[in-house]
């Protein structure tokens, strides 16, 4: 049965130039929403490409006689291919994750281990007690110890943020005695997990920490925007395009009100895809001040 003809199409020459090219822009058409999935990275976008072009490929293929095998195949993958396409307009397609980097070294929240931060030469300090330091006695009054990478630490189950400023916070990243800022991870949902095999979801960075990595020529991007040099309304606008949803207002003598907001999200609200949020503060000069990247890591149930 499967192999019985379901249409009484007999011609067995090679399609003519018309009907090359409606096959032809159909498999176009398929390709520029391929391509465009692709481009946004993210978990299963790739398999989301294919359930988009496999359709048009697959009736080019089957133009002349085709079997009940054949049939079933293309309805199969025409049913998905509406399927991913609702799941699209509904939920949308997994955010490409914001890249923050650190002179030549690349972190991605809700990827990049600890265990690679040290492999690329940072180093990790753990609070040893309740009191803040001033910036330049954090390494050296005994309030934080370094992490020697000895699997001594690990990561509480569960997911959480940290909303203490940078001398108070759990975890500092440091690189050659500077300390660049507080970093937070994340480790599983259901068990604790030792502190390597944690991905880093926060990091921020003070003033203190801002003028020091100035100081000594180390650089912040955050997706190939140097973060070090002064951040212009449009130089902003142009680099992160829908993803700015605040900038500050103007002719605005509040210092408190220059500030940028940034999300990389979706429509499933963290269901299903991570999310991304930035927070960038300026100074009059509209250098920056503060700096907080933070991921929202999707949900496990």
């Amino acid at each position: 049965m499967y192999e019985t003809p379901v249409n009484q199409q007999t011609r067995t020459e090679k399609l003519g130039l018309g009907e090359i090219l409606v096959y032809l822009t159909l498999i176009a058409i398929a390709g520029i929403f391929a391509f465009q999935t692709l481009n946004r990275g993210g978990v299963g976008n790739s398999i989301l490409a294919k359930m988009i072009l496999l359709p048009a490929i697959m009736a080019l293929f089957n133009a002349r006689k085709r079997t009940g095998k054949s049939m079933l195949a293309l309805l199969i993958t025409l049913m998905v291919f509406l399927v991913g396409v609702m799941f699209n307009l509904t939920i949308g397609l997994p955010p490409q994750a914001p890249i923050l980097q650190i002179n030549e070294s690349k972190i991605t929240l809700a990827e990049t281990k600890a265990s690679d931060l040290m492999e690329a030469g940072f180093d990790i300090y753990v609070r040893q007690g309740d009191g803040g330091s001033d910036y330049e006695d954090l390494l050296t009054d005994g309030s934080f110890q370094k992490y020697p990478g000895d699997k001594s630490v690990t990561i509480e189950k569960g997911f959480r943020l940290d909303s203490n400023t940078v001398p108070y916070a759990p975890y500092l990243l440091a690189k050659d005695g500077i300390v660049l800022g507080s970093i937070s991870f994340y480790g599983a949902e259901d068990k604790d997990e030792l502190l390597e095999d944690s991905k880093v979801i926060q990091v921020r960075f003070n003033k203190d920490s801002i003028e020091a990595a100035k100081k000594h020529s180390i650089t912040f991007k955050l997706d190939e925007l140097d973060l070090t040099t002064r951040l212009d309304i449009p130089l902003v606008q142009e680099t992160f395009k829908k993803h700015l949803w605040s900038i500050p207002p103007s002719n605005t003598s509040d210092v408190t009100q220059l500030w940028y907001g940034l999300q990389w999200s979706s429509n499933s609200d963290s269901l299903f895809w991570n999310e991304y949020y930035s927070l960038i503060r300026l100074d009059e000069n509209y250098l920056m001040t503060d700096f907080e990247l933070a991921a929202q890591i999707a949900r496990d149930e």
